[in-house]
């Protein structure tokens, strides 16, 4: 839920008219990412505040009928068929490129799809959703052929592929306060009896605080080179992965939106500074994003 922030500092960006062309997330952050993709503002909020009431979004009564504490079929099927439509025709003949990352089950690494050639519908409602589903939380979810669980387990903030992908100029939304640092992971022996069909999968979550933490090392170096800009809950923050407090995240929403819109002028002088062969990206961790303008990222 702390990717409200992110939908915020994305529908900014559409009001201002920053066009990235590459966009690449995991778990909710690229959720947020195809509302930008298909140039859909508001959804976000529509989704991760103004729905968040509704019975089927999260509770025990999914654990019952689906095994997951998020609805993952009101959220994956209902909500952008239904009650939030989402414009599948703008996101297959969108400009813009995202790439969402999932967790092999398997394997323990990450795999990354763009959207390119891809059925729109199954990017949205098999994808995304395998991408959304957390580990112990939610069922994995097949993506051709592998079960699949929640991209941020195997690569939280998904910079390294972004600058791979041809991108060697990031932007980043980040939904942590700065100086955050992810601990280590909890509850091990309930992890490990949980996810014993699946070893390699709980060797990835005992492995995720270091990588989550190396990664952020790493884009406190890109920025002091001017290689990366990053967005970041200014004010503290105050909501957690499963709040439902609507007030809460109506705050957290206007949060990202007024944040980003008063350092626009710095990140706007920062998009016209690098030479025009350059290409910039926007990365998304667990619930933010990593953006490109796209000239040199390459399609997968």
């Amino acid at each position: 839920m702390r990717v409200t922030y992110t939908g915020g500092v994305l529908d900014a960006f559409m009001d201002a008219g920053v066009d990235l062309g590459y966009v690449i997330g995991v778990s909710a952050g690229s959720n947020a990412g195809s509302h930008y993709v298909a140039g859909q503002r508001e959804r976000s909020r529509c989704v991760f505040v103004d729905l968040v009431g509704h019975p089927r979004y999260a509770g025990w009564r999914n654990v019952l009928r689906e095994r997951s504490w998020f609805g993952m079929d009101f959220l994956f099927r209902v909500l952008p068929d239904e009650l939030a439509p989402f414009d599948y025709d703008a996101f297959r003949s969108s400009p813009r490129t995202l790439v969402t990352g999932v967790t092999d089950c398997l394997s323990g690494a990450p795999r990354y799809y763009s959207q390119r050639d891809r059925d729109p519908r199954w990017y949205v409602q098999t994808l995304q959703r395998a991408s959304c589903s957390l580990p112990l939380l939610s069922p994995p979810v097949t993506v051709e052929g592998r079960p699949c669980v929640d991209g941020g387990v195997s690569d939280s903030i998904p910079v390294r592929r972004a600058v791979a992908d041809g991108n060697p100029r990031v932007v980043v939304v980040l939904t942590r306060n700065a100086g955050y640092r992810k601990p280590p992971q909890r509850f091990r022996a309930v992890g490990r009896l949980l996810l014993r069909r699946y070893p390699a999968l709980y060797a990835a979550m005992l492995r995720r605080s270091a990588l989550y933490n190396a990664s952020l090392d790493l884009l406190d170096e890109m920025e002091r080179a001017g290689s990366a800009f990053v967005l970041r809950p200014v004010r503290p923050l105050v909501v957690g992965r499963m709040e439902r407090d609507v007030g809460r995240l109506e705050a957290l929403y206007r949060q990202g939106y007024d944040e980003t819109m008063t350092t626009m002028p710095a990140l706007k002088d920062w998009l016209g500074s690098p030479p025009a062969e350059e290409s910039h990206g926007l990365a998304a961790c667990a619930g933010s994003c990593v953006w490109s303008d796209g000239r040199r990222g390459r399609r997968q």
